[in-house]
């Protein structure tokens, strides 16, 4: 593996990290309160996270956000399981649902970035 795809995956293990490391805590301070908000949380987050994945594994097509949306879809379940054995926190599959739905949106996004807006940009620069 050259360094560059190495590096590639840098932003996505650092959200990988820090989802590990909040999953691991009791309670999250600063969580906003509103009915199902950790699901909005989850969504987002998560949605970021699938970003990140799709550029690693240079997805250039809707065809291939497949890959990214499972791997991420992944690390949800896997996230759920490793809150089962945190004290005060509780396995949810609503949680790994919103996982799902995000990554689903975080992978087209960025096709749609790579495809749409990024061509745009570079023709300006030319």
């Amino acid at each position: 593996m050259t360094l560059k795809k190495i590096v590639k995956w840098i932003p996505a293990v650092f959200i990988a990290s820090c989802s590990f490391y909040l999953s691991s805590q009791e309670h999250i301070e600063h969580m906003p309160s509103f009915w199902n908000a950790d699901k909005l949380v989850h969504f987002f987050c998560y949605s970021g996270f699938c970003f990140w994945v799709a550029f690693a594994c240079n997805i250039k097509n809707y065809k291939k956000v497949w890959l990214p949306i499972l791997i991420v879809s992944l690390w949800g379940v896997s996230d759920e399981f490793h809150q089962s054995f945190v004290p005060g926190r509780s396995v949810s599959v609503f949680d790994w649902m919103a996982d799902t739905l995000g990554a689903s949106l975080g992978a087209v996004v960025y096709v749609f970035f790579i495809t749409r807006i990024l061509p745009k940009i570079k023709n300006r620069w030319n």
